[in-house]
């Protein structure tokens, strides 16, 4: 019995899991529409219950469409039914705190209670702190390039429920665009509830070895920026990002990724990165920062290694 497929075939968790997605339009299953569905609302949910909590679950079939991108090139969306997604739900509502407990400080993308805004506040404070040239980089077609083998094996080194990790291949196999008969398998379905999660899971390989080399970064999903004191620094930061997702099977996107000093040419997340202006050195030689108040300017003055909290060099 899979504790962690019990749990989400609980009447709390697919409850949580309904109001989720009870917006959604799309047929519950092939041939049976929504409105349908809900006529018999309770029996469908009971049954998809004991689909999961038995092992029978299996997941439908698939649509696939593409979506135009600002590029010029396409990105396949897939297209679940209502009920795949009640029960991608449902796990992902079990998952979910088991792997918030694991992911990097400093990845915000698809993370509860995480916003963009916390993404460039932690940005500000790298730079403010000095660390004025980046990386600023973006993987090549990072969805549609994770391998199925490393990223099974990298959620397997987490959680150690098998019936589980058959369901998460299952709807991996059924989300996937089929490349041809030699080529080995890659991609998460983009559109699919489970997917932002995966994305976190696989990449949080590439954070931990960021860490543990010192480089500061900011990641959200796919985007990121690494920082550095001085341009020969970044270039180094550069060469060994390359390497780092090399090993995950994964390339950085050459026509997204630069080396670069922040300014108002760079911009992540949308937002303008500006560069360490908000500083200005006292009789003392000491850095302040410049603080905005009704009254006007307040100069805080502060120990730059204290503010920023950096083991980086």
């Amino acid at each position: 019995m899979s504790l962690i497929l019990e749990k989400a075939a609980s009447p709390e968790v697919l409850n949580i899991a309904w109001k989720r997605i009870s917006n959604d339009k799309v047929d519950w299953k092939p041939g049976l529409s929504k409105w349908e569905m809900e006529r018999n609302l309770i029996y469908h949910i009971s049954e998809l219950a004991d689909d999961l909590r038995s092992g029978k679950y299996k997941p439908d079939p698939v649509k696939f469409f593409p979506v135009n991108k600002g590029d010029g090139k396409q990105r396949i969306i897939s297209a679940h039914t209502l009920r795949d997604k009640m029960a991608q739900r449902a796990v992902l509502t079990v998952l979910e705190p088991i792997f918030e407990k694991l992911f990097h400080h400093d990845s915000f993308g698809y993370r509860p209670g995480r916003s963009v805004n916390m993404a460039i506040s932690k940005v500000k404070q790298y730079i403010h702190c000095g660390l004025t040239w980046l990386v600023d980089a973006d993987i090549q077609s990072y969805f549609d390039e994770i391998p199925h083998k490393p990223l099974i094996k990298a959620v397997k080194y987490f959680i150690k429920d098998k019936q589980t990790i058959n369901l998460i291949k299952k709807w991996l196999d059924a989300g996937t665009v089929r490349r041809g008969i030699l080529s080995y398998t890659k991609g998460i379905p983009q559109g699919a509830v489970l997917s932002p999660l995966l994305c976190n899971i696989y990449l949080t390989q590439w954070d931990n070895d960021m860490a543990s080399k010192n480089l500061p970064f900011v990641r959200f999903a796919d985007d990121f920026l690494v920082f550095a004191k001085t341009e020969n620094d970044a270039q180094k930061a550069h060469s060994y990002v390359k390497k780092s997702l090399h090993r995950l099977k994964l390339a950085l996107n050459p026509q997204k990724t630069r080396v670069t000093q922040c300014g108002k040419h760079v911009k992540f997340l949308g937002q303008t990165l500006h560069g360490n202006n908000s500083y200005h050195k006292n009789k003392y030689g000491m850095k302040n920062r410049i603080m905005k108040n009704k009254k006007g300017f307040n100069f805080e003055r502060f120990n730059k290694t204290s503010y920023c909290g950096l083991r980086y060099q």
